[in-house]
């Protein structure tokens, strides 16, 4: 017992907490944030195994906590090498690893410094990326892959819930904890959403909090966020459309020889279900993917429609109602127009009865061929309109509600609607300008985990951030 003692204090004797890196919000978890001497003191606490990964500027290795025995992945990411604005990336990173727990999103379990790089210790995903298992088996099965998208719908709604949209949602950035044996020959795989690095957390509704940085990886990107306009959350529900489609039949959705031409079909959003595989994909799976992959973000269904939809839960015997308010006023006006023009039917059937009533009243000197008017001394007659009675027609819609005929979705009780002034353009960042979420930001090439199997498989990320400038008063 006392030389474990003596051991304990020799490993902590390096280690200094420091504060929170970033600043600790109430809403984290208390993950530890400890500032050692060097990488050998951290060596004392862990035994460092073989390297699971590579970057540009660190590296992941698995290692071994030396009382527990249980196994890690350590993140080393080395300060000089990423510069300021991969720093940057980091800290936002460890912030919202630091707010989330969720079994489907990767977990972190405390954080070091040293003075030349900073080690994130995260749970380790034997199972690798789920790209790799999809390179081997060329496709899942639908049963496969209705499991996967659920347990990534479950994350994504998670972060969306707590305002954070992760941005960079693809296949290697889901990692594959553990597979278990389901029926047949099928895997049921326990994912992790991890790389937090493009990630950020909005300050909440409205159009002051809305994103505009072109960043993720151009397979993936969502047409909004490739046309840098105002966008939110939704980007990540694409993405995850892009990602079952892959898994269904081992291609993207849209490819392009060129990030241009991708982009220009990305933006065009026209779904194919062409290749031989597809005729054994259930009707239900491929209507998930024209819900997903819709160009308009707001006629795209959210993470958490996608968790209630009958081909996740597997209730087919439901009637599946409209997913979104806007498919509801599109089904309303259908049906109005049907009942006008079943009304315009029926209104032409009594003219047609009344003219033909008409004509068999009609005068004996009409009968036998001569006109019942004079035509010369007889006045041009002005041709009067029956006065047409306006119909009032209203829906009934949640939350109390009403949708009335060429007018717009508003409370019941609401007022009467205000002008509003024409939304502005997005903000260039300006030089010394320091950048936020909802402005515009520089594009670069990709950084870390940039590895895809295909061409256009490199990540964007925003470019690095600039020190505020002081003005200058006359």
């Amino acid at each position: 017992m006392r030389l474990k003692m003596l051991s304990s204090e020799g490993r902590d004797a390096g280690r200094k907490m420091v504060a929170q890196w970033p600043p600790s919000n109430s809403a984290e978890n208390k993950v530890p944030h400890s500032r050692m001497d060097d990488e050998a003191a951290i060596q004392q606490i862990y035994t460092f195994g073989q390297k699971l990964g590579q970057g540009s500027f660190g590296v992941v290795i698995e290692a071994t906590h030396r009382e527990t025995g249980k196994k890690w992945a350590i993140k080393k990411v080395n300060r000089e090498k990423a510069g300021s604005s991969a720093v940057k990336l980091l800290e936002r990173e460890v912030s919202i690893l630091k707010r989330v727990n969720h079994d489907h999103i990767i977990h972190l379990e405390e954080v070091f410094e040293t003075p030349k790089r900073v080690y994130l210790v995260m749970e380790l995903c034997e199972g690798g990326e789920l790209r790799e298992i999809l390179h081997r088996r060329k496709r899942l099965s639908e049963t496969e892959t209705r499991h996967i998208i659920h347990s990534l719908a479950s994350a994504i709604a998670y972060l969306h819930k707590k305002d954070i949209v992760h941005r960079d949602l693809k296949l290697e950035n889901i990692l594959v904890q553990s597979e278990e044996a389901a029926e047949g020959a099928e895997m049921k795989l326990n994912i992790k959403v991890t790389d937090f690095g493009l990630a950020v957390q909005k300050g909440g509704v409205g159009s002051e909090n809305m994103l505009q940085s072109t960043c993720g990886t151009p397979i993936y990107m969502a047409p909004e966020v490739i046309n840098a306009h105002d966008y939110s959350q939704q980007c990540d529900t694409w993405s995850i459309g892009v990602i079952m489609y892959m898994l269904l039949s081992g291609d993207p959705p849209f490819m392009g020889s060129s990030e241009d031409k991708l982009f220009e079909l990305v933006k065009r959003g026209e779904l194919k279900f062409s290749a031989s595989v597809w005729p054994s994909v259930s009707e239900a799976a491929k209507d998930v993917l024209q819900k997903l992959l819709r160009v308009d973000p707001a006629d795209r269904i959210t993470a958490n429609e996608l968790l209630d939809n009958p081909w996740i839960t597997g209730d087919t015997s439901s009637v599946q109602r409209p997913s979104n308010v806007l498919e509801m006023m599109k089904t309303w006006r259908n049906s109005l127009d049907n009942d006008d023009h079943l009304e315009g039917d029926s209104n032409n059937v009594s003219a047609a009865a009344m003219s033909g009533t008409a004509r068999d009243r009609s005068s004996p000197a009409s009968s036998n061929g001569t006109s019942e008017t004079d035509s010369c001394s007889s006045k041009p007659s002005t041709p009067t309109k029956p006065a047409e009675k306006k119909k009032l027609l209203s829906c009934s819609l949640p939350n109390g509600m009403v949708l009335k005929k060429n007018a717009g979705l508003r409370p019941s009780n609401a007022p009467a609607e205000r002008k509003t002034s024409p939304k502005s353009k997005p903000r260039r960042l300006q030089d010394g300008q320091d950048p936020t979420p909802s402005q515009t930001l520089r594009v670069a090439p990709g950084r870390m985990c940039m590895s895809s199997s295909h061409s256009l498989g490199h990540r964007v990320s925003p470019g690095p951030p600039n020190t505020p400038r002081t003005k200058k008063t006359l």
